[in-house]
């Protein structure tokens, strides 16, 4: 039979109280921080999910940031577009009425000066800046020169931009088309500026013929306009789409996060019960095994 000395007793005695205080502590710590894993070494494989799944959320994030900046350029560009169709609507009305053969030589020339107030309107529309960026400049969003200006001969508009279009990703395999370049926007392949310095030239020159003619040209341009922002409300749809499937993949995903980190507290609360019993039950032994003193051993 192994000969159990007083030493070895009371080593193991303080080293399975010891233990027992250190669940305790990992215990007390788990319901303080509502965290079943505080640190890697608490469970490498849990933590290693944990952290894997919080990269995965974080990515997400930045989808997320991208849709919603997006979203509001689309924004922005659909509200211009609205406004451009006010400019082709009032431009309409004044060619029906320059083309009434009841107006004058000086009638129209009123007319005239309205519609180059409308033309300086569609400059200032295919200008537009939204976040300190161009929306109708291609891909050249911050040039130091606004993309349109009226030519040194005021008989067009110059388009300065670039027709490239650039796409912002909104998932992993995923991306849209976020702005409209000018040239495809305001000069093929209808030319909106052509049809407005027309319809002015037209008055000015006091040629209801030649008015009446272009108020078909006018409708094909509020066409054209209508349509881009039809194109517009398409894309919107996609990224509503995408910032729903977003939210609803990133709150699975924290779920997750929290199921494999947080606490059960009704459980950690019974375990921390149970150790609690445990190390008064080792401190009462060991307090009746410790008490020997050099007399009992005398005896």
């Amino acid at each position: 039979m192994e000969r159990v000395t007083a030493l070895g007793l009371n080593s193991t005695l303080l080293s399975a109280n010891q233990k027992t205080l250190g669940r305790l502590a990992q215990f007390q710590e788990q319901l303080s921080t509502n965290k079943r894993i505080n640190r890697v070494s608490d469970d490498p494989a849990g933590a290693r999910l944990a952290m894997r799944m919080r990269v995965d959320s974080l990515a997400l994030g930045k989808y997320q940031d991208n849709v919603e900046k997006a979203s509001s350029f689309l924004d922005a560009s659909d509200n211009a577009f609205s406004e451009m169709g006010q400019v082709l609507d009032t431009a309409k009305a004044f060619a029906l009425q320059g083309a009434n053969g009841s107006q004058d030589a000086s009638s129209r020339a009123s007319l005239a000066a309205s519609v180059d107030s409308l033309i300086n309107r569609m400059v200032d529309l295919g200008n537009t800046v939204h976040d300190g960026r161009y929306l109708f400049a291609g891909t050249a969003t911050t040039q130091a020169t606004p993309p349109f200006a009226r030519s040194a001969a005021d008989d067009g508009v110059d388009y300065r931009g670039t027709l490239d279009s650039f796409t912002v990703a909104i998932g992993p395999s995923s991306s849209v088309v976020v702005n409209q370049d000018g040239h495809s926007l305001f000069q093929d392949p209808q030319d909106v500026f052509g049809v407005l310095v027309d319809l002015r030239e037209a008055l000015r020159a006091n040629d209801p013929t030649a008015i009446n003619a272009l108020i078909a040209g006018v409708d094909q341009a509020s066409v054209h306009v209508n349509g881009l922002q039809g194109d517009l409300g398409g894309r919107q749809q996609r990224l509503d789409l995408a910032r729903n499937q977003l939210e609803l993949t990133r709150t699975q995903i924290d779920g997750l996060v929290a199921d494999t980190e947080d606490a059960d507290l009704p459980e950690i609360m019974t375990k921390m019960n149970m150790t609690q019993v445990a190390l008064q039950a080792g401190l009462q032994t060991a307090g009746k095994v410790l008490q020997t003193t050099l007399v009992d051993f005398l005896r």
